[in-house]
C-alpha cells in the first residue's frame, strides 16, 4: 500500500469518527471540472468523497470532468448552492478576486510546488483578511490550495529557442504568463485548462503552458507531440476545497474542523501527486510519440531576465488594474513565506507526507479561530 492509499484509509477513519458532526447537513454535492486522472481528483477529492460515503452519514453527489459545473461556472454554481464544494482557479475571476491575482503572480518566484502551496495557503488563511473577505463576498469559504508542479511548453511544433515562440498562440494560465508571452512575442489565448485539448486539436492553440502531467490528465499527448521543459513556475492561486458559505454555516464546529483537516491533507497530497505525475508522464512520453526538449541556455537566460524585471510590474499592475495600494506589502509577505516554507520543506523532505501535513496543521490550520468562515 503506497503512502497515498494509506492516507485515504486514515481519512476514512477520521471521517467515520466525526460522523455525528454531519447530522446537521447530511447531503453534500461536490463538483470538479478536472477529469478522473487529475491529481486533484485522485489525491484530493476521491479520498474525501470515499470517506464521506464510507461513514454512512452523508448523502454524496460527486461530479467530475465538468459534468455539473465547468471551470468558470463553478464560482456562480457554488455561490448559488448548485454545489456545496468545488475547486476554483482564481485567475479566471480577476474582478471578484483581485488580490488572488497578486498571489498568482508570484509563480516564477517559488522554488518548488510544495513551497508554493504552503506559501499561498498560509498567506490567504492567516495574513490577508482582505483576501478572505473577497471570498466571503461571494458566499464562499476558502480552505486552502494546492500547487501544480512547474509549468512547461506543450506544443504542436518543436520549441527549441526563444525565437520559436514568436507568433505562437499560447494558452496562458494567468497574467504572469501573459506578460511572459508578450515578452517573447507570443499571442495570449485565455481559455480554461479544460479547453486545452480542443484548442490544440483544432489549431486555436499552438502551445499550452502546463505541467508535463497534463499530457496524460488532459490527453494532450494525443494532439501535441513536443514538450519543452523550460521551468515556467507554479500555478498555486486556487481554492481547492471551496465551500458554499450557507453549507459551511449549517455544520457544527466538529464538522468544520474535519473539513479543514481534509483541506490540509488534500493540498499536500494533490501537490505531491502532481510532481509524481510529471515524473511518470515524462518517462512514458516517448511511447506516445512525444519528444522531450531541454531548453536552450538562451531560453533559460531570457526567462531569468524576465523574472528579475517583473516584480515592479506585479506591484504596479495590482495598483493600476485592481486598485490594490498595499501590493508591495503583499509581495514582501509572500516572499517571507517562501523563505519560511523553503526551510521547512528542506528540513522535513519532500516525500514525508504525514510529517508535512502535521506541520501544515501546526503552522496554519490550528491557528484558525473556531468560528472561521461564519
Amino acid at each position: 500500500m503506497n503512502r497515498f492509499a494509506k492516507a485515504a484509509v486514515a481519512a476514512v477513519v477520521a471521517f467515520a469518527a466525526a460522523g455525528s458532526a454531519a447530522q446537521a447537513a447530511d447531503r453534500i454535492t461536490a463538483s470538479l471540472w478536472v477529469g478522473p486522472k487529475h491529481p486533484v481528483t485522485v489525491g484530493g477529492y476521491d479520498p474525501m468523497i470515499k470517506a464521506l460515503e464510507d461513514s454512512g452519514d452523508w448523502n454524496v453527489k460527486y461530479f467530475q470532468g465538468g459534468a455539473l459545473l465547468g471551470a468558470k461556472p463553478t464560482l456562480s454554481g457554488l455561490r448559488d448552492g448548485i454545489a456545496d464544494v468545488g475547486m476554483m482557479a482564481m485567475t479566471y475571476f480577476p474582478a471578484e478576486f483581485p488580490r488572488a491575482q497578486v498571489v498568482a503572480d508570484m509563480g516564477l518566484s517559488t522554488p518548488s510546488a510544495l513551497v508554493a502551496m504552503f506559501m499561498a495557503s498560509e498567506f490567504n488563511l492567516l495574513h490577508c483578511q482582505p483576501c478572505l473577505d473577497e471570498y466571503l463576498a461571494q458566499d464562499i469559504v476558502y480552505t486552502g490550495t494546492y500547487s501544480t508542479s512547474p509549468y512547461t511548453l506543450i506544443s504542436k511544433e518543436p520549441i527549441r529557442s526563444t525565437a520559436d515562440l514568436a507568433g505562437k498562440k499560447m494558452r496562458v494560465p494567468g497574467s504572469l504568463w501573459s506578460r511572459w508571452a508578450a515578452k517573447v512575442g507570443g499571442i495570449e489565448v485565455n481559455v480554461p485548462s479544460s479547453e486545452m485539448y480542443e484548442g490544440l486539436d483544432k489549431g486555436a492553440l499552438d502551445i499550452a503552458i502546463q505541467a508535463p502531467g497534463a499530457m496524460r490528465s488532459y490527453s494532450l499527448w494525443d494532439t501535441a507531440k513536443y514538450n519543452t521543459v523550460l521551468n515556467l513556475g507554479t500555478y498555486h492561486s486556487l481554492s481547492l476545497l471551496s465551500f458554499n458559505q450557507r453549507f459551511w454555516q449549517d455544520q457544527d464546529e466538529a464538522a468544520r474542523k474535519m473539513f479543514l483537516e481534509q483541506a490540509a491533507r488534500a493540498g499536500v497530497q494533490a501537490t505531491m501527486l502532481y510532481t509524481q505525475a510529471d515524473e511518470e508522464v515524462l518517462a512514458a512520453a516517448a511511447e506516445h510519440g512525444v519528444e522531450i526538449i531541454q531548453p536552450s541556455d538562451e531560453m533559460k537566460a531570457d526567462k531569468a531576465a524576465f523574472v528579475e524585471g517583473d516584480t515592479p510590474m506585479i506591484v504596479s499592475e495590482a495598483k493600476d488594474k485592481y486598485g490594490i495600494d498595499d501590493a508591495q506589502a503583499m509581495v514582501d509577505t509572500l516572499n517571507g513565506l517562501i523563505e519560511k516554507w523553503t526551510a521547512i520543506v528542506d528540513e522535513i523532505g519532500e516525500d514525508d507526507q504525514d510529517a508535512l501535513v502535521a506541520r501544515f496543521m501546526e503552522e496554519v490550520y490550528n491557528k484558525l479561530p473556531a468560528d472561521y468562515g461564519l
